[in-house]
């Protein structure tokens, strides 16, 4: 038992890291449009709002993690096996790993099936994994994507781009399908 404040250490300091030079090179990846819209519009806020919240959360966990034992879990990194580190954080950590995959392939898949359907598949494997796949959550769901199309779509006019699946339909139905889909 005494490995485990040592992977909790790890992966926050790993968090920490990786959020911080995420949010330096923000500037870079993701360039301010112009638009009339609002800047609350822009591609870079989701982002910027999610990765700081990381990088204090991490942060804030590192202290907290660091003040308990001094340097009692940094005598022991150097005695560890770095591979056992490895094994037993992915172990303890695999049901994030799992979720971050399936998130990044909701990601990639929006451009392909689009929002409603891509985000429906994403929610209904969560819940399956979850062991909450049952016809409340379901309908919940339904329902949270089409107030999530009306707020987004028809109030607030944020479009994403065309998707390459409805390309495939009659053009009345494709422009439907972007607008909506």
């Amino acid at each position: 038992m005494p490995n485990k404040p040592l992977v909790k250490v790890d992966i926050y300091w790993i968090l920490l890291i990786i959020s911080v030079v995420l949010l330096m090179l923000i500037p870079e990846q993701a360039a301010w449009v112009d638009t009339r819209r609002g800047w609350y519009t822009q591609p870079m806020m989701g982002s910027l709002l999610g990765l700081s919240i990381m990088a204090i959360f991490s942060a804030y966990r590192v202290i907290q993690l660091s003040r308990g034992d001094g340097n009692a879990w940094r005598s022991t990194v150097f005695r560890q096996n770095p591979l056992d580190s490895l094994v037993a954080m992915l172990d303890s950590y695999r049901t994030a790993l799992i979720s971050s995959v399936l998130f990044y392939l909701y990601i990639k898949s929006l451009s392909i099936i689009g929002f409603v359907p891509a985000t429906f598949i994403f929610v209904t494997v969560l819940l399956w994994l979850s062991r909450l796949f049952n016809r409340t959550w379901v309908l919940a769901t339904i329902g949270t994507l089409i107030a999530l199309v009306l707020i987004f779509r028809v109030a607030v006019s944020v479009w994403l781009p065309d998707v390459w699946l409805y390309s495939l339909l009659p053009d009345h139905l494709a422009d439907f399908a972007n607008r909506y889909l």
